[in-house]
C-alpha cells in the first residue's frame, strides 16, 4: 500500500491503536508484524527476500561479534556485502548489465523480465551499514532477531527510506515507548506537510512535466518550464514521502532522521548534496567516499573517489545510462567546486546570485533524471538551446491561469512548509486547518479523476 492510498489512512491508525493498548515489552512484536504486513500487500513472495536480507545481516553480525580471526571476519563482511550487492545486481541490473554486454558483443539477446523488489535499495543498504559498523565494531551488534528484523523492515522508512543507522534507530525501537502528546502533535504536523507536498504541490506538477517530456518535439521554452516545475515535482514528492515517514514513525515515539533541508537554497553542489536526500548522501560519504581516502588524498585521487561515489549514486537511482550521467554530472560539478576552491560569497547579492546559478544547474542535470534514454535528454537539450516559441510551449504545458495562481501558491508554502516540518513554528490553528482543507480537496480531485501518481522514488 503507498503512503498516499485510503487503505494507508486505515491501516496506521489501526496500528498506531493496537500499539497503544499493548505492553511496552510486547510492542516491538506489533510493528514488526505491521511491517511485515505492509511490505507483504506489495508483492508477498518477495516478502521472502526482505526475510532473507534480515536473516543473512543478523547471523553476520553475530559471527562478527564471535570471531577473533581478523580474515574471518573479513570473510564473512565480504560474503554478506557480495550476497546483498548480488541482490540488487540481479534484481535491479540484470537486463542493464546483460542488454550492454550484448551491445559490447554485437548480439541481440531475449532478456526475461526481473520483478524490481520495492524498497530493495533502501533496505539492502540499510543491512549493509549495519553489517559493516559490527565488522569495525563488535560491541554494536544486535542479539535480539525481532529488534533486528524491526530495525531492517520498519514500515514508515521501508520502501523509500531515510536509510537509518542501526546506532540510532535500534535504541529508539528497543525502548518500545507509546509516544509523548508532543510525538502525537509532531507526528500529525510532520503527517500534514508531507501530504500537502505530494498532493497540492508534487502532483499539481506532474501533468505539466509529463506532457513536455512525452512530447515529440517540445519547444524549448517547454523544455525550461517542465524541466523547472520537475525540479518541484521531484523534490516536493520525495520530501513529501520523507515528512510523511517520519510522522508516521513518530506516532510510535521514533524519530526518524531529517532526509532534506531546502536543496535549492544550496550554494554550489557540495552544499547540496549536504541538503538533499541526506541520508543516502551521509551512507555513499561513510561507507565509500572515507574509506577510497576522502579529503585526505591528494587531488587527483579526490577527483577519482568523487566520480566514482556519483557514478554509484546515478546507477543507485536505477539501471539506464541516464542516470549515471545525471550522476557523473553532479560528480563533475564536485570536482570543478574543488578544483577551482572557490571563495565565500559574503556580499547578499553575490550569495544569491551562487543560490541561483545552483538551482538552474541541478534542473538541468534533472533533464537527464527525467528522460527515458539517453538520446531522448540529448534531443530535449538541443531542444533547450535552440528558438523559443513561448506561447507554443505555454500551449503544450497547458497551464491556466488558475493552475499558474496554484503554482505560485505552492511556491510561497515552501517555507512555511519547512518551518513546520522542523517544529520551528509554533502553527496557528488556521493555518494547519487551512493546509489540511487543501490536502482533503486535492485527494477528493484525485479520486474524481480516478487516477494517482505513485511516489517517484519507489521505482529505486
Amino acid at each position: 500500500m503507498s503512503f498516499d492510498s485510503l487503505s494507508y489512512l486505515l491501516f496506521l491508525p489501526a496500528v498506531f491503536l493496537l500499539h497503544r493498548l499493548c505492553p511496552a515489552r510486547r510492542r516491538w512484536i506489533v510493528l514488526l508484524g505491521a511491517s511485515l504486513f505492509f511490505y507483504a500487500s506489495w508483492n508477498r513472495p518477495l516478502t521472502l527476500l526482505l526475510l532473507s536480507v534480515i536473516a543473512a545481516s543478523y547471523l553476520a553480525g553475530l559471527c562478527l561479534a564471535k570471531t577473533e580471526k581478523q580474515s574471518a571476519r573479513r570473510l564473512i563482511l565480504a560474503l554478506t556485502l557480495s550476497l546483498c550487492l548480488g541482490l540488487l545486481l540481479y534484481f535491479k541490473y540484470f537486463r542493464f548489465l546483460a542488454a550492454a554486454l550484448a551491445a559490447l558483443l554485437g548480439q541481440s539477446w531475449k532478456l526475461r523480465d526481473v520483478i524490481l523488489p520495492i524498497g530493495v535499495s533502501f533496505y539492502t543498504f540499510q543491512a549493509m551499514s549495519y553489517v559493516i559498523d559490527v565488522y569495525r565494531d563488535p560491541a554494536r551488534v544486535e542479539r535480539h532477531i525481532g529488534y533486528y528484523a524491526l530495525y531492517v523492515s520498519f514500515f514508515p522508512q521501508l520502501v523509500a527510506g531515510p536509510i537509518e543507522r542501526a546506532e540510532r534507530l535500534l535504541p529508539q525501537l528497543r525502548a518500545g515507548g507509546q509516544g509523548s502528546a508532543e510525538d502525537l502533535r509532531a507526528g500529525l504536523r510532520l503527517l500534514l506537510v508531507g501530504y500537502f507536498r505530494k498532493l497540492v504541490i508534487a502532483d499539481c506538477c506532474a501533468p505539466f512535466v509529463t506532457a513536455v517530456y512525452a512530447a515529440e518535439a517540445p519547444d524549448g521554452s517547454a523544455v525550461f518550464l517542465g524541466t523547472l516545475l520537475f525540479s518541484l515535482q521531484i523534490y516536493n514528492d520525495f520530501a513529501g514521502y520523507s515528512e510523511i515517514a517520519r510522522g508516521s514513525a513518530r506516532l510510535f515515539g521514533v524519530s526518524l532522521m531529517q532526509n532534506f533541508d531546502r536543496p535549492y537554497l544550496a550554494l554550489g553542489f557540495r552544499d547540496f548534496w549536504r541538503r538533499w536526500h541526506i541520508s543516502l548522501s551521509r551512507w555513499f560519504r561513510d561507507y565509500l567516499y572515507i574509506p577510497l581516502g576522502g579529503s585526505r588524498a591528494g587531488l587527483l585521487r579526490q577527483f577519482g573517489a568523487t566520480l566514482l561515489v556519483f557514478a554509484l549514486s546515478g546507477l543507485w537511482h536505477g539501471a539506464n545510462w541516464t542516470f549515471l550521467v545525471w550522476g557523473l554530472f553532479h560528480g563533475a560539478a564536485l570536482c570543478l567546486e574543488l578544483m577551482l576552491r572557490r571563495s565565500s560569497c559574503e556580499k547578499p547579492w553575490q550569495k544569491a546570485l551562487g543560490v541561483l546559478l545552483t538551482y538552474f544547474a541541478v534542473s538541468f542535470a534533472w533533464i537527464f533524471f527525467r528522460a527515458v534514454s539517453l538520446p531522448h535528454a540529448f534531443a530535449l537539450v538541443a531542444r533547450l538551446f535552440s528558438r523559443w516559441n513561448l506561447s507554443e510551449g505555454l500551449a503544450l504545458l497547458g497551464i491556466t491561469a488558475a493552475d499558474g495562481l496554484w503554482l505560485g501558491f505552492a511556491l510561497l508554502s515552501g517555507e512555511l512548509l519547512h518551518r513546520l516540518s522542523q517544529g520551528n513554528e509554533r502553527p496557528r490553528d488556521m493555518t494547519l486547518i487551512f493546509l489540511l482543507l487543501c490536502v482533503a480537496l486535492a485527494w477528493l480531485i484525485r479520486l474524481a479523476q480516478g487516477g494517482e501518481n505513485a511516489f517517484i522514488y519507489f521505482q529505486f
